[in-house]
């Protein structure tokens, strides 16, 4: 059994420094240490690289979806689904996958689904797609409730995972009880939410600190103060 992962951009410095972007190729990696395993993003330019276990194909020169960069196509596609048996596409709501899971229909191969919260101009805006796959993966039960899939016998949840290996403790830095969370500041998220628990259980004098001024929830009148902003930088 080959297994195929679509997605629209590699994860890294040469694609996009996301969370959908890293989720999909830290599980095809793992994948790939049980089964052959082979993941396909998108770039303005053809190239192979190996992750580990796993090749990795960047199909290009690739056309953007009404001019979407999250929304790439390519011909070459086609011939890589044409090698596999099983298709995990990555975005439910761009063409990609969309064209995928019609093509994998009428030459009987399984294909399933993730939705990490992108998309773009796709036919699925028009119909549902829902029943195009054969299944449904969440990363949490939020997004199955989220999705409208509760209790839908092809809608599962398999988690995000974590790579213990790379994220662990390391016993050579000093812990100071703070917390850190990276990522993109979105209210689905519950960043927001956690802000009043927080700063409620920290010392009066210590500070939340945020990279972007992104009004989430707007915290309590003696939390305000409390809560720092501090420009983005690339390299933090």
């Amino acid at each position: 059994m080959r297994v195929l992962h679509i997605a629209p951009a590699i994860f890294g410095e040469n694609g996009v420094v996301g969370g959908a972007e890293r989720y999909s190729l830290e599980l095809a990696k793992h994948m790939a240490a049980e089964v052959p395993t082979l993941f396909a993003a998108f770039g303005d330019h053809a190239r192979t690289e190996q992750v580990g276990d796993l090749p990795v194909h960047v199909l290009g020169p690739a056309s953007y979806v009404r001019g979407q960069r999250a929304n790439p196509i390519a011909r070459s596609l086609l011939a890589e689904i044409r090698r596999a048996d099983v298709i995990h596409c990555h975005q439910q709501h761009i063409l990609a996958s969309s064209l995928a899971s019609l093509a994998c229909r009428l030459t009987g191969r399984k294909v399933f689904v993730s939705d990490l919260g992108g998309g773009g101009w796709d036919v699925s805006a028009y119909i549902s797609t829902d029943r195009w796959y054969h299944g449904h993966l969440h990363i949490s039960e939020y997004s199955r409730n989220v999705f409208g899939h509760s209790g839908k016998p092809w809608a599962h949840v398999i988690y995000g995972g974590v790579d213990t290996a790379k994220f662990s403790p390391c016993e050579h830095v000093r812990k100071d009880g703070s917390v850190l969370f990276v990522g993109r500041l979105l209210p689905h998220k519950g960043i927001g939410a956690a802000f009043g628990p927080l700063l409620s259980f920290r010392a009066p004098h210590d500070r939340v600190t945020q990279s972007h001024p992104l009004n989430l929830r707007r915290p309590r009148h003696d939390q305000h103060d409390r809560i720092q902003s501090r420009p983005h930088s690339p390299t933090q």
